[in-house]
């Protein structure tokens, strides 16, 4: 089919929901998988036969409302080289974790105000896009969430986002203001700065 060939010149992963908006029919990618022209890799996602299945891309394109945070972002943004065993994500209070993956990985719930704060992208191992908290608020999240890290992840991030030349701390000051750990916030990296 000329319009999923050129799709998959660009890209690694066709969503139903995509597929549909190209006038192409669920029963069509079904009847690929079938014959052995596409795989499924997951629910309502299909993939060139040749693909290697990219696990945080794949989770990624389960909902629009996650987004990578904490151990995962800091792998993904280079300020830890530990990759989780399972991926951390977070979303809005009010939605859910679909169920296809609710047991693959450590979600976190957030105020929907503040879901979006800091929200870009990071590119994966494997080259994909996937949606990931920036440098300041994952610095943010991981502060507000002490109690649940492990120390030396924890600390081996605040030493390399403290040393790296990428750091924006009045970002990270305004970041913490909005999710009211302006204080703690202060009280860590006045040690470090």
């Amino acid at each position: 089919m000329f319009k999923i060939g050129e799709y998959f010149k660009e890209n690694d992963f066709l969503r139903v929901a995509d597929a549909e908006k190209m006038g192409i029919s669920r029963a069509v990618l079904s009847q690929m998988a079938k014959s052995g022209e596409l795989q499924r890799v997951a629910h309502g996602v299909y993939a060139r036969t040749d693909a290697v299945p990219d696990e945080l891309a794949l989770i990624g394109m389960r909902s629009d409302n996650i987004v990578f945070s904490h151990e995962t972002a800091l792998n993904l943004l280079g300020l830890s080289n530990r990759i989780p065993a399972m991926p951390y994500i977070t979303i809005p209070y009010g939605g859910s974790v679909p169920h296809s993956i609710a047991s693959a990985v450590n979600a976190y719930r957030i105020r929907p105000e503040l879901h979006d704060l800091g929200r870009g992208t990071e590119e994966t191992f494997m080259g994909n896009e996937v949606a990931c908290y920036d440098r300041e608020r994952t610095i943010c999240d991981i502060i507000r969430s002490y109690s649940r890290m492990d120390v030396e992840t924890y600390a081996n991030a605040i030493r390399n986002y403290a040393g790296s030349r990428e750091k924006n701390i009045p970002q990270l000051v305004s970041y913490a203001q909005a999710m009211g750990i302006e204080r703690k916030v202060l009280k860590v990296m006045e040690v470090l700065v």
